[in-house]
């Protein structure tokens, strides 16, 4: 049970569980670690209805920043909750850990390198054009077009916001994942993630009422900085964008009292390997 900044399975003694998440998905599957990490503890439950609340009574203990404001933003559905979340400070420093350990690059150095690569796209157009119409010759063109190739080649691996080690991290991620661990299943897949031919979700034992409340983002609202999908409150499954949470329903009665995925045993389920 990850519920503070240690990390999930083994996986990398440097990173912790949000961390993964962050590197994996985005700030929008940071946020489901948070909530997830929280529900496995015991301290937070998930209503059958959608509405996550506080358990009480619990002895107080140490929580992560994004768990502390987790616990701080209910009762709201889970959706909502999930979204904010990962706008929140606490989720934007995660980010900024993750640029610091080498993990993620800026997205300001990203926008520098896809500038170069435009504008070297852009000079090889020129030549191109000035060998067809104007005095230059075929080979220039040729030449230039080389040039481009080997520069989109070499500038390739910096215009994605993972570094070589934040990939390296996803995958060492996704090799120790079984269904029996939630947080490190959730860090990798996302709730709306898919292990084999039912949803993470399901596997945790989430009402489908409660997991109606989040709903897929669009690629180009992935997370700028953190994962491989550019920017916003995303999440991606498997590398791939479309995983995360976040909020298209209304708040939900708290009179209903049945939990799915509540306090004391919390989202555990699922047994055996991926």
């Amino acid at each position: 049970m990850a519920t503070s900044w240690t990390s999930t399975s083994g996986v990398s003694a440097e990173l912790w569980p949000e961390q993964q998440g962050f590197l994996a998905g985005g700030p929008g599957r940071a946020a489901e670690v948070a909530v997830v990490s929280l529900v496995e503890a015991g301290a937070l439950r998930i209503a059958r209805n959608g509405l996550v609340s506080a358990v009480q009574g619990l002895p107080p203990r140490s929580w992560t920043p994004l768990q502390a404001f987790v616990l701080r933003s209910v009762p709201r559905p889970l959706g909502d909750l999930v979204t904010a979340a990962a706008r929140s400070p606490e989720a934007q420093a995660l980010r900024q850990s993750l640029i610091d350990g080498g993990y993620v690059r800026t997205a300001g150095s990203v926008r520098a390198v896809r500038w170069v690569r435009r504008l070297l796209f852009l000079g090889w157009l020129g030549v191109v054009l000035g060998s067809i119409f104007g005095d230059l010759t075929f080979g220039a063109g040729a030449t230039a077009f080389v040039a481009l190739i080997v520069s989109a080649t070499l500038t390739s691996p910096f215009v994605r916001p993972l570094t070589r080690r934040g990939r390296s991290a996803v995958r060492a991620l996704g090799a120790g994942v079984v269904t029996s661990q939630a947080v490190p299943l959730v860090a990798y897949h996302g709730l709306l993630g898919r292990v084999g031919k039912q949803f993470v979700w399901q596997v945790l034992g989430i009402d489908p009422v409660a997991s109606s409340t989040l709903r897929r983002r669009r690629k180009a609202d992935g997370s700028s900085g953190s994962a491989s999908c550019g920017s916003g409150c995303g999440s991606c499954s498997s590398s791939s964008c479309g995983g995360s949470s976040s909020s298209d329903s209304g708040s939900s009665s708290s009179s209903d009292s049945g939990s799915s995925c509540g306090g004391g045993g919390g989202c555990g389920g699922g047994g055996g390997g991926d």
